[in-house]
C-alpha cells in the first residue's frame, strides 16, 4: 500500500514511520523566507528548470523533509506509480514546497509559496507556464497564494493549479478523539496540533475542549472570508484535482455508531463511536481513574467516518497512545475518512453543515460545472490521504500533457 505524502500526525502517531532512506538529493536547494525551502528536481538534460511543476507539503506536526516527499512519491512508499519519473519523462521539473512549521496560518505559509513561485519564474529557462498546487492543505496554501498574487497584480505565470485531496470543504477529525485528547492528555503536543492555526482553519468541526457542542471554528470562518475577498479560487490557470476517495459512494464500509476503539487498565470505561448522524448522536465514553466520566454526544453531523474519502489513521493513533500509557486499547476501526471526496473536488453543494446531508452521494452523478474546480478524477476505492495512486498519478500527468 502507498504511503502518505503528507502525514497528517508525523511523529504523535507511533504507527507512522518518521525516518525514511535518504532520498535522491535535489539538484538544487531554495532557502525561502519565513520558514520554507524548495527541493528541485530537474528532468534529465535540463541544467536549470524549463517547465516547473510546483507542489506544496500539507500539515504535519514535523518540519517538511525532501526524504519523506520523495519516499511518498517515488521512492519505497510508492510502489505502485513513479510520479516524480512520469513527470521527467514528460520534460517537467518537479519543485516541491517544504515549510518549517507546517502548522502555521495557511495564510502565513502562503507567502511562503509566493515567495517559490517568484523564484521559479527568475531561475527559469525559457517561458513555459508553471503549474502550481500542493498535497492535502498544501492545495490550500497555494490556492490562496495564487488567488492573493492576482488580487495584487503580481505575475504568478501559473497556466495550471492542481490539488491532490485537499480539503477545500473542510476535513474530519472524528469528535470523540478531539474530545478524549483534553480529557485525557490536557496540555499536550497532540493538544497543541489539533488546536494549531493551521488545524482550526482546516477542520470543517473543531473543538479542544471537553464541553460544548463542537462547530466551525472562528479561525477557520475568517480564513474562508479572506478567501472569498480573493474570490475564492485563482481566476486565470486552469484548476484541477483529484480526490482519495471514491465517487461512487461506498465509502469505506464502516458503519455508523460502531465501537472504533476502547481502553482497559484506567481507562476502562472509555469507548469511542463511529460518528452516527441525528441529533443526540452517541460518540464517546470517556473514563479514566479519579475523575468523572464524561459522555460526548452531537447534533448537527452526519455519518462520516465511513464516508467516501482519504482515509488517516485516526483511531490506531489513539490507541497507539493509550498504549504508551499504559493502558490496553484497541482501534476496531484503526483508518476512517478523513478528506469526504466532496470536500476534495469542492463541490458547491456539499455541505455537511446539517446531520441530514449526504456525504455517501453518488457523485457520478453530479456535474462538473457544481465544483469549483474545472475538472477532477475521484479515485476508483478510498485509499489513504495523500496516497500516490496509478491512477490519479496517470491522470495528473495526462492533464499537464494537454
Amino acid at each position: 500500500m502507498s504511503a502518505p505524502v503528507a502525514n497528517f500526525w508525523g511523529d504523535l502517531d507511533p504507527n507512522n514511520r518518521v525516518e525514511f532512506p535518504e532520498a535522491k538529493r535535489p539538484d538544487e536547494t531554495w532557502e525561502l523566507r519565513d520558514g520554507g525551502t524548495a527541493w528541485v528536481y530537474r528532468a534529465p538534460g535540463h541544467d536549470n528548470i524549463r517547465r516547473p511543476v510546483i507542489l506544496s507539503d500539507g500539515f504535519s506536526s514535523l518540519p517538511s523533509s525532501y526524504n519523506e516527499l520523495y519516499y511518498g512519491l517515488e521512492g519505497a512508499g510508492s510502489p505502485d506509480y513513479k510520479f516524480i519519473s512520469a513527470l521527467h519523462e514528460r520534460g517537467y521539473d518537479l519543485v516541491l514546497l517544504g515549510y518549517q512549521d507546517r502548522t502555521k496560518s495557511i495564510i502565513d505559509n502562503a507567502k511562503v509559496a509566493t515567495e517559490c513561485i517568484h523564484n521559479a519564474i527568475a531561475r527559469q529557462e525559457g517561458d513555459a507556464l508553471l503549474t502550481v498546487g500542493g498535497f492535502s492543505m498544501g492545495g490550500l496554501i497555494t490556492r490562496y497564494a495564487l488567488a492573493d498574487m492576482e488580487r495584487k497584480r503580481m505575475n504568478h505565470n501559473t497556466a495550471v493549479y492542481l490539488s491532490y485531496d485537499t480539503p477545500h470543504r473542510g476535513a474530519w477529525l472524528p469528535i470523540g478523539i478531539e474530545k478524549l485528547v483534553p480529557y485525557l492528555l490536557g496540555d499536550s503536543r497532540m493538544l497543541s496540533l489539533v488546536s494549531s492555526p493551521a488545524a482550526k482553519q482546516m477542520l470543517r468541526w473543531h473543538t479542544s475542549k471537553v464541553e460544548g457542542e463542537p462547530a466551525m471554528h472562528d479561525d477557520r470562518k475568517t480564513f474562508l472570508q479572506a478567501l472569498e475577498k480573493l474570490g475564492n479560487w485563482p481566476m486565470i490557470p486552469r484548476l484541477i484535482g483529484v480526490a482519495n476517495g471514491d465517487g461512487k459512494g461506498v465509502g469505506n464500509g464502516i458503519k455508523a455508531g460502531e465501537a472504533a476503539l476502547t481502553a482497559e487498565g484506567d481507562l476502562k470505561g472509555t469507548k469511542l463511536y463511529t460518528q452516527p448522524g441525528g441529533k443526540g448522536a452517541l460518540v464517546a465514553e470517556l473514563a479514566k481513574t479519579g475523575a468523572d466520566p464524561v459522555t460526548v454526544r452531537t447534533d448537527t453531523i452526519p455519518e462520516l467516518d465511513g464516508a467516501p474519502g482519504g482515509t488517516l489513521g485516526n483511531f490506531s493513533l489513539v490507541a497507539g497512545l493509550l498504549q504508551q500509557l499504559g493502558a490496553p486499547a484497541t482501534a476496531h476501526h484503526p483508518a476512517t475518512c478523513f478528506v469526504p471526496s466532496g470536500s476534495a473536488v469542492d463541490l458547491l453543494d456539499f455541505d455537511l453543515a446539517t446531520p441530514e446531508a449526504d456525504p455517501f452521494a453518488d457523485l457520478r452523478k453530479v456535474s462538473e460545472e457544481n465544483s469549483g474546480l474545472h475538472s477532477y478524477l475521484l479515485s476508483e476505492t478510498s485509499t489513504p490521504h495523500t496516497s500516490m495512486t496509478r491512477q490519479l498519478g496517470e491522470w495528473i500527468v495526462n492533464q499537464l500533457a494537454n
